[in-house]
């Protein structure tokens, strides 16, 4: 963990000599919006999603991405989390396959680093109330953001490399489907017929766009370019209905909501080194209403408001 630290670390010293004159700060988004933290200590924390029933998934180690892998289960907001399955180091993206989960196992430091050459990652499917799981897919760079289309396809990313993974509904690895720099969380557009995904450690800050049919088409659909902000470090990414991202922006602690038109405001602030975030998944338990983020400092995050949030106008 303190490895990848420094990494991150390095990067926004070197971002910070470049600061944009008259750079605008990013607005706070409109509405009624109020946060609250639900749980602290957790350890350190990569990835969150929720199922139907309303239950909370979280991936995360003890202390640092080499040290064992853990998932964790919260049944309810309030309820005692509880880790149902224990893996080899490096915590990676989740993602629902059905009703079982894919866990993202092998997102370490090094796996990064050497991920695009040597691909060691995998995917475990896990049982969600067992915790039991087996090797579903191998061959992946780090996969350490996951995410699965509707036709079962599944993506996986690699934020210290350029290669995006596909894995077919089979568990079939094709490494380097598309290329992408730094990518990190990524989700399936609505209509899905892009991915969009997160690069961390470009400069300025940027969401990239696949189209699926063909990856070699690859464009910047967000940047940070003219914010005083311009190195967010992209970390995790959600969306919602409307088709509006949320992105957990690591080095500012904040979420920001772009808009299907690309303008941008942050809906929550004060979250040091956020790394992950998604909806409930219920009607109940955790809302699906509502956006629960997490972070490295072990904090799991409770925003309400933010499906209903606005850019201010200019």
């Amino acid at each position: 963990m303190l490895k990848r630290l420094v990494s991150f670390s390095a990067v926004f010293a070197v971002a910070s000599l470049a600061l944009v004159p008259n750079a605008l700060a990013i607005p706070q988004c409109t509405g009624s919006v109020s946060q609250k933290t639900l749980y602290t200590g957790q350890g350190v924390l990569e990835a969150v999603i929720s199922g139907g029933g309303g239950k909370l998934f979280v991936s995360g180690t003890n202390s640092g991405f080499d040290d064992p892998a853990s998932l964790i289960r919260i049944d309810r907001p309030g309820a005692a989390p509880k880790v149902i399955a224990n893996a080899p180091a490096g915590p990676g993206g989740l993602a629902w396959m059905g009703k079982e989960l894919l866990w993202g196992n092998g997102n370490t430091l090094a796996g990064g680093q050497s991920g695009d050459a040597n691909p060691q990652a995998r995917l475990l499917k896990v049982n969600p109330r067992s915790g039991k799981y087996s090797t579903w897919a191998t061959g992946l760079g780090m996969a350490n953001g996951v995410t699965r289309a509707r036709d079962g396809y599944v993506f996986a990313s690699n934020d210290f490399g350029l290669k995006l993974d596909r894995v077919t509904p089979k568990g079939v690895t094709s490494h380097g489907w598309a290329n992408v720099e730094s990518g990190n969380g990524m989700v399936v557009g609505k209509n899905g017929k892009y991915l969009f995904v997160n690069q961390t450690f470009k400069n300025p800050g940027s969401i990239a766009r696949v189209e699926i049919s063909n990856p070699s088409n690859v464009t910047t659909w967000f940047s940070a370019a003219g914010l005083d902000n311009q190195v967010p470090a992209f970390d995790g990414l959600a969306r919602d209905g409307n088709n509006n991202l949320y992105a957990a922006a690591w080095a500012a602690g904040e979420v920001w909501k772009i808009t299907p038109d690309r303008q941008a405001c942050s809906v929550a602030s004060g979250i040091p080194q956020i790394s992950n975030l998604a909806f409930g998944g219920g009607k109940s338990g955790f809302n699906r209403n509502t956006l629960y983020a997490v972070g490295f400092g072990g904090q799991i995050v409770q925003i309400k408001g933010a499906l209903s949030a606005t850019v201010p106008a200019a």
